[in-house]
């Protein structure tokens, strides 16, 4: 398993061979937990990719990396799969991922970029502001993370059967122990946890970020947000 160096303006191509591209079936516009899975898989086994100092707990030097790799949907409206870019190599503390995207089955015409994915070594939280929602313990134990963007608002966005995709960015911690909890956040707040026991996305709590000049706290409908209890 390998990953490329980064290049400003790099192309990048896809679908990446170490995970499977999924089809997207009828009814059901969200990137699927199969995909989660998978992506997670495969870019926490990188070299550095979940290296971290024991003591401090923090990324180290020359030895943690961070990779990225391009979300994007490929085919026509009547029959689109997910898949994700071959990664580029970051560094100990960022990645930039690439929007100029090459796929080998499909042309130009056929690809839709809809997000990115990188990964955290160890005991950061998600880079992005509006991902503060988060709830806070599923970062207890310094959790390796993979992290999915995805960026709404595409001016020429894919749609399926008629229906645009649901941009639900997502996040995969992996914990000491190996347990790995996933969560999926939406534009419009409503926080989702997969339960393992159920195999189906469970709603913790819809919540919008706040940024006033005492406090960045999430303000949730029902209070603070946990993870279930499994």
């Amino acid at each position: 398993m390998s990953a490329t160096s980064n290049l400003d303006g790099a192309n990048v191509r896809g679908p990446w061979s170490e995970v499977a591209s999924f089809e997207m079936p009828t009814g059901d516009v969200t990137i699927p937990i199969d995909l989660l899975r998978d992506v997670a898989d495969a870019l926490l086994k990188l070299p550095g990719a979940k290296t971290c100092d024991p003591g401090s707990q923090r990324p180290i030097v020359g030895l943690s990396m961070e990779y990225c790799s391009t979300v994007y949907v490929a085919g026509t409206e009547d029959a689109l799969s997910w898949r994700v870019t071959k990664p580029l190599r970051g560094s100990y503390n960022g990645c930039q991922p690439s929007s100029d995207v090459t796929d080998s089955e499909h042309s130009a015409e056929q690809i839709w970029i809809v997000g990115y994915i990188h990964n955290h070594p160890c005991g950061t939280p998600p880079s992005t502001l509006d991902l503060t929602v988060w709830p806070t313990d599923a970062f207890s134990g310094k959790p390796a993370l993979a992290e999915f963007r995805m960026i709404p608002g595409n001016p020429a966005p894919a749609m399926f059967k008629g229906q645009a995709l649901l941009m639900a960015s997502a996040l995969v911690a992996e914990r000491a122990d190996g347990s790995r909890v996933f969560l999926r956040y939406f534009p419009t707040g409503e926080i989702e946890q997969w339960s393992q026991q159920e195999r189906r996305w469970r709603l913790l709590g819809t919540c919008v970020p706040t940024r006033t000049r005492y406090s960045s706290e999430p303000l949730c409908r029902d209070g603070a947000v946990q993870l279930l209890a499994e």
